[in-house]
């Protein structure tokens, strides 16, 4: 589908032909989605907020009536709902959006399980413990349910785990690295090994080759090393040579994965983002310490410029792939 829509477009930039019948080509090539596919869409959008809303508010009716139930009451409701999601998932057709939602909704109540029974019995636990038991117990899950968003959330509460732990426990990088250490170094390592299994494993695994949530997945770590490079260009102490090294080799890897070996304009559009914010930024500081009021114009011009330069050179890399 994917590539009739390039090839339709494609001719009809280089005015071959269908400029006069462009309505009756687009219904021809079965790019646009039928009224039964907006229909499924629609259901499905609807099973997963449903099921999402409902795991959320049954949490949200315990905490408002906490005081009003005994201890009994609480975690009978909350079981009872755990095994109907799980009987639920049992009922409905293997892999199906049904029981993916069903699942979901498990695996939300099974994290408030765990909430309302260490704040019942307040049994001194950190809260990163929390999260991390809870994404212990709902991995057999995720192996079993082969489901996308099971293991991004998944994910989350482990991204929450770590910041959590060093939190409490500090950062076990900085007896590693001199001088004070971020937790978001932990992040992006995390985030960027996850990235760089998912995509490994997609290429034997089919239901694990989901764009958006590789993307996703390389946002977060994008956004890890991006934040780190301008934090260490706007500190004190001057810019980091380790963290602008790191930036520079994971946008390299990125621009030889997605633009040498394959194309995504996604991925180099993010990391022409990240390149604009850290020249911009870099170059602000310099300026901006002599308060000159033209450094103003000079950073306006020069983010219009590296903005506008970026997008003719994403243009060429799409009419590229287009060929």
């Amino acid at each position: 589908m994917g590539s009739q829509r390039n090839e339709l477009l494609s001719l009809i930039e280089q005015h071959r032909g269908v400029q006069d019948n462009i309505t009756d080509a687009v219904k021809m090539s079965g790019i646009l989605p039928q009224p039964t596919a907006w229909a499924s869409f629609i259901n499905s959008l609807l099973l997963w907020v449903g099921c999402i809303t409902l795991g959320l508010s049954f949490i949200f009716f315990l905490a408002h009536n906490w005081s009003h139930m005994s201890r009994l009451v609480k975690f009978a409701l909350v079981e009872l709902a755990l095994v109907l999601a799980i009987l639920a998932y049992l009922k409905v057709q293997i892999y199906s959006v049904s029981s993916s939602g069903a699942l979901m909704l498990g695996a939300i109540l099974l994290g408030a399980l765990m909430a309302f029974f260490g704040q019942t019995y307040q049994t001194g636990a950190d809260p990163w413990q929390l999260f991390f038991y809870w994404a212990m117990l709902i991995t057999p899950w995720a192996l079993i349910s082969r489901f996308v968003a099971i293991w991004l959330m998944w994910l989350v509460l482990l991204n929450l785990s770590i910041g959590l732990y060093c939190d409490v426990n500090g950062n076990p990088l900085s007896s590693i690295v001199e001088g004070r250490v971020s937790v978001v170094w932990l992040i992006f390592g995390f985030n960027t090994f996850s990235f760089v299994v998912w995509v490994g494993l997609s290429q034997k695994l089919q239901w694990l080759q989901k764009q958006w949530a590789i993307r996703l997945l390389a946002t977060v770590a994008g956004i890890s090393i991006t934040s780190l490079a301008l934090g260490y260009i706007l500190a004190s102490s001057g810019p980091s040579v380790l963290a602008l090294a790191v930036w520079a080799v994971f946008l390299s890897s990125l621009y030889y994965v997605y633009r040498v070996r394959a194309i995504d304009l996604f991925m180099l559009a993010g990391s022409c983002l990240s390149v604009i914010v850290v020249i911009v930024t870099f170059i602000g500081k310099e300026v901006l310490d002599h308060g000159d009021e033209f450094a103003f114009l000079l950073l306006s011009g020069l983010v219009i410029g590296l903005g506008t330069g970026a997008a003719f050179w994403l243009k060429q890399v799409q009419q590229e792939a287009q060929l």
